[in-house]
């Protein structure tokens, strides 16, 4: 599989304003994004068990479906920025706080 590259338009980068889009080298299509929607879906799809609650093993399958390099790191991240009641589970109430750290890692749909 080739490697994807970035293509960043520098234009205000002391105000963090960069446009960057990720292209596969052999096919050059820009790689999409999941939505908040989408990366809800597939949190709630890897509820194994289906209590409705995430645990870190759970975090840690969804970060790897999602083609994370460090899926373990991340699920601890995760439950330490989602999980506010702070049982070490992410419910239905967390899911929220869950989407937005996982859409502000930019995860792409392959």
């Amino acid at each position: 599989m080739a490697s994807p590259f970035s293509i960043c338009n520098t234009k205000n980068v002391a105000n963090n304003n960069t446009d960057c889009r990720v292209f596969e080298k052999t096919k050059g299509v820009p790689a999409m994004p999941y939505s908040e929607v989408q990366l809800k879906g597939v949190f709630k799809s890897i509820d194994a068990n289906g209590d409705g609650y995430l645990g870190r093993q759970e975090l840690r399958n969804a970060f790897a479906s999602l083609g994370s390099f460090a899926p373990g790191w991340q699920a601890f991240r995760a439950l330490r920025r989602a999980d506010k009641n702070r049982d070490c589970f992410v419910d239905e109430d967390e899911l929220d706080y869950l989407d937005k750290y996982a859409a502000k890692l930019g995860y792409t749909i392959k």
